[in-house]
């Protein structure tokens, strides 16, 4: 098969251990990670990429021969609704029953539903994390989101509250978990995600990954249990149960 993938940026490592061994034919647009705070936007982008691709403006696709391109796999989760609406004219959408890229390094929704409930509070910290130099640095944090925020809002106040909200949230987290594969491990990146575990003060535990859900993406056949698949002119919405998500009712 040939197929479109447009992914986060976060598993091109993972992506790419994958794609190399694949019987299918898999042309990749990765997307900046740095929109994972700004769902709204990465939608309109991950929407552009997709009309690039119904008009023939891929520059990867244009060459193709009508019906060759057989699906648009998508490389998201629900990702804080930043999936919900997207849509393609011309192709099906394939998209991975999954909360975020943690579930894509786990292996499955169940592994994932397991994992938070016997052990709640955790940040995840992956080979792609580490590459792009992601520390969950709380203060680097808050600043980009305070100066996002007072563009958005133009209100002291308003983003003061929004702020106290998320340091917050910040207070939930008291582990740091390294989840790592086999096939995309570095050497040392255990040590560096132990000392911001120790900077911190929160625990660390470190999980052995599977690449089962994204195998399935690239190699298909999608699984019901698995992935939604969105007809052309169809949508995915959430479905606020253990699925995550489904096909929005016309």
């Amino acid at each position: 098969m040939y197929l479109k993938l447009i992914s986060c940026k976060i598993i091109t490592r993972e992506i790419s251990s994958l794609v190399a061994g694949s019987k299918n034919v898999i042309d990749i647009t990765y997307i900046k990670q740095d929109f994972h705070n700004k769902p709204a936007v990465l939608k309109d982008i991950i929407q552009a990429e997709i009309d690039r691709i119904d008009e023939d403006a891929d520059c990867h696709t244009n060459d193709l021969k009508e019906n060759d391109l057989k699906a648009i796999l998508i490389g998201y989760g629900l990702c804080s609704n930043a999936t919900v609406g997207l849509k393609s004219k011309k192709y099906p959408l394939v998209i991975p029953k999954a909360h975020d890229c943690s579930t894509f390094f786990l292996g499955s929704k169940e592994r994932y539903k397991e994992y938070f409930e016997n052990c709640g509070g955790s940040y995840f910290y992956s080979q792609g994390f580490l590459d792009m130099g992601a520390t969950n640095n709380d203060e680097k944090h808050l600043a980009m989101l305070r100066e996002e925020y007072m563009e958005k809002f133009e209100d002291e106040d308003t983003v003061e509250y929004l702020i106290s909200m998320e340091k917050d949230m910040l207070k939930n987290y008291n582990c740091a978990t390294y989840v790592y594969w086999d096939e995309t491990r570095l050497e040392g990146s255990r040590e560096i995600v132990m000392d911001i575990a120790a900077k911190k003060g929160w625990d660390f535990r470190e999980m052995k990954g599977e690449n089962t859900l994204l195998k399935a993406l690239i190699e298909g056949p999608w699984d019901e249990d698995k992935f939604v698949i969105v007809p052309p002119g169809s949508e995915m919405t959430p479905s606020f149960d253990e699925e995550i998500m489904k096909l929005k009712e016309k």
